[in-house]
């Protein structure tokens, strides 16, 4: 009921935009300018997210203005401090004052919840939401404008259920599938991520027929330890950490301390930056496998050194007084491309250059969802185009994504990325998340 609800809601809102655009022309589009916008917190907490995430969306726009002729992008921010209630108010500045053509990189949990009903009411495209909340989620809704690329905690969910069924990733020797009535464990943080991911776990579980085999437990920060020993007790061959951040970090903490020897398969918003602070100490490893869902992937064991030419600018790096040759290991198109175009930008915002974003994960998902928007923009004419039109361009064939795999929004699939790898903690020479298993579709991993 409630998708026929909201399919309503799409239609009827779509009716009249079509009215508004014939009479009106289409939002953003003007004889020579595409206007676009987003709110993001560029200040205070989150700033260290938002700033370099804008910073290369923008770098992104410059190159499609310097290379495309006709209209140039004029990309229009404000800043909404992670709150919700701003970032409804600034949504609503932004489609219905600054009259953009499109919203790109609509930024954070807290006003994504907060702006759905509204995006969908009133039908702007929407392209790149920077979180994986399941409000982004919607299947078999053709013509839907929300047009999700990073990976939507409930798709991640039956990802990881697949990983855990098919891999040869556990045993002894770390090679070996899971028996078949071996226990699955599913720790879940009570909260909205926990409780997102865990969404997409128990469609994997209904649809693989394993129910008897899985318990899911809730916990917080304060009940981790206390979770930790009942979990242990139930003898699992993995636990699947349905969580993110601090609760994350408690949880692996707890099992740490409790001695556990259980692998853990956790969720690709799970970096090193939060098993680190789990561990006893920087030398001594956690006494359990590690391993992450990733739908980033620009590591190559094979890829040689970046040449001057690749890297773009001057030939130099910021930060960087090392031989390039400790650089190998990275796929040429990320240094081709992302790397390239930050390193010959001149683009500030206050004290962060462009130049300094070169190995910065936020700033990779800001040029991928730029990148994404421009790809859609030469599909389509800009001189008839209208939002029902561009959408149904998004929908037409897949895109490619740079350094990720593939979007595919046909027959109104709204499910975020889908081909994700599989990263394992390691320790030396530095404790990072390195690739075990590249992209996959999960129809490839359930095949295994």
């Amino acid at each position: 009921m409630k998708k026929i609800y909201l399919l309503l809601i799409l239609l009827v809102a779509g009716f009249g935009l079509m009215a508004c655009q014939t009479e009106a022309g289409t939002p953003g589009i003007t004889d020579t300018e595409i206007i676009i916008g987003n709110t993001a917190a560029t200040s205070g907490l989150f700033a260290g997210v938002g700033v370099p995430f804008n910073l290369a969306m923008q770098v992104v726009f410059d190159e499609y203005n310097a290379t495309h002729e006709g209209r140039d992008i004029v990309f229009k921010h404000y800043d909404d401090g992670f709150d919700g209630a701003q970032g409804l108010a600034y949504t609503k500045k932004l489609v219905e004052e600054d009259n953009v053509f499109a919203l790109v990189g609509h930024f954070g949990t807290n006003t994504v919840n907060s702006t759905m009903d509204y995006l969908l009411e009133s039908g702007v495209p929407m392209v790149y939401g920077v979180t994986g909340v399941n409000s982004l989620f919607y299947e078999n809704q053709v013509g839907n404008n929300i047009l999700s690329v990073q990976p939507i905690y409930r798709t991640e969910g039956r990802m990881m259920v697949a990983r855990a069924l098919h891999e040869s990733i556990f045993g002894v020797d770390s090679d070996a599938k899971l028996a078949d009535t071996d226990n699955i464990v599913v720790l879940y943080s009570d909260d909205d991520a926990g409780q997102s991911i865990k969404l997409g776990i128990t469609d994997e579980v209904a649809s693989a027929g394993i129910a008897a085999r899985v318990t899911y437990l809730p916990f917080s920060a304060a009940t981790a330890s206390a979770v930790a020993s009942v979990a242990l007790a139930l003898e699992p061959e993995v636990f699947l950490l349905s969580s993110n951040q601090a609760p994350a970090t408690a949880m692996a903490t707890a099992l740490r301390i409790a001695e556990s020897t259980v692998p853990v398969l956790s969720s690709y918003v799970n970096g090193a930056s939060v098993f680190t602070p789990a561990m006893l100490d920087a030398q001594t490893p956690l006494p359990f496998q590690v391993y992450a869902n990733a739908w980033v992937d620009i590591s190559d064991a094979t890829g040689a050194a970046p040449t001057a030419e690749q890297i773009g600018g001057d030939g130099t790096l910021a930060g960087w007084t090392l031989d390039f040759a400790y650089l190998a290991g990275f796929t040429a198109e990320y240094w081709d491309t992302f790397v390239h175009d930050m390193n010959s930008s001149d683009r500030v915002d206050g004290d962060t250059t462009a130049k300094s974003l070169w190995g910065n994960a936020y700033a990779i998902a800001g040029y991928i969802a730029a990148t994404t928007f421009v790809t859609l923009l030469d599909r389509v004419d800009l001189d008839t185009v209208t939002w029902e039109s561009f959408i149904a361009a998004a929908e037409a064939t897949p895109v490619a994504l740079p350094m990720s795999g593939t979007i595919d929004w046909s027959n109104g699939n709204r499910t975020g990325l889908s081909m994700l790898a599989v990263n394992q903690l390691l320790y030396t020479p530095t404790i990072s998340f390195k690739k075990l298993i590249g992209l996959e579709g999960i129809e490839t991993v359930r095949a295994k």
